[in-house]
C-alpha cells in the first residue's frame, strides 16, 4: 500500500484535479496509467487528471461551497482561510507505510508524567497523527465532518512537534517526510492531505 504526502487545495482534492508522480513516471516510461475501481478498469490517456477530463470544471464548481464549509469549522481557521483556487502545482511526498505506522502510534501515545498526569505538549503530537493539515494555526486538532472526514491538524503544530519531540527509530522516516510535506503546506499556504 502507498501513501502519499499531498500538498494542494482541498478542492484540487476532492476531484482529482491533480497529476501525480506516478501518473507521469508511467507516462514518461510509455506505459499507460490505469486506476482500478468499483466500475473496473480505466487508462488515462498522459496528461489527463487523476479526476479524469471534468475535473477542472468540477473543482470550479465546489470551490463556492466548500469554502462554505470551511467557514463553519472551529477555532481561527475560518480567519485564517487559504486559496481554494491556487493553481500552482502541487506537492507530493511518498512515505514509508511502516515508518508512517509507528509515527501515528507514537503520536496518539499518551504522554505521561511521572505522577500519571497530562504533560504540557500532548495535544502537539496529536497534531502529527491527523490526517488533513490546514496551513493555520490553531490548539485543538479536530474531526472535520465536511468536507472531508479527518481528524485535522495545524501545519505549525505539526511542525513544532515534530521538531521538539523525540520519535522512535522506526518512525524517523516517516517523521522525515511528514516535515518536509509540511514545510511546503506552511510555504505555499495550501493543505497537505494524507492519501493512501
Amino acid at each position: 500500500m502507498a501513501i502519499d504526502f499531498m500538498v494542494l487545495p482541498i478542492s484540487r482534492y476532492i476531484v482529482g484535479d491533480f497529476i501525480t508522480p506516478a501518473m507521469r513516471s508511467a507516462w514518461e516510461s510509455g506505459v499507460p496509467y490505469s486506476i482500478i475501481g468499483p466500475e473496473g478498469s480505466r487508462q488515462l490517456p498522459e496528461g489527463l487528471p487523476f479526476g479524469g477530463p471534468e475535473a477542472p470544471v468540477r473543482r470550479a464548481s465546489v470551490i463556492g461551497m466548500l469554502v462554505e464549509d470551511l467557514r463553519q469549522l472551529p477555532g481561527a481557521v475560518p480567519n485564517s482561510l487559504w486559496d481554494e483556487r491556487s493553481d500552482a502545482e502541487p506537492r507530493f511526498h511518498r512515505v514509508d507505510p511502516a515508518s508512517y505506522e509507528a509515527l501515528v502510534e507514537a503520536a496518539r501515545k499518551p504522554i505521561k508524567s511521572f505522577l500519571g498526569f497530562r504533560k504540557r505538549g500532548e495535544g502537539e503530537r496529536i497534531h502529527v497523527a491527523a490526517t488533513l493539515f490546514l496551513p493555520c494555526d490553531f490548539e485543538e486538532a479536530f474531526e472535520m465532518a465536511t468536507p472531508l472526514r479527518r481528524l485535522t491538524g495545524s501545519t505549525f503544530r505539526a511542525l513544532e512537534a515534530l521538531e521538539r519531540r523525540d520519535w522512535p527509530d522506526t518512525a524517523k522516516a516517516a517523521a522525515d517526510s511528514l516535515r518536509a510535506a509540511l514545510v511546503d503546506s506552511r510555504e505555499h499556504k495550501v493543505p497537505m492531505i494524507v492519501d493512501w
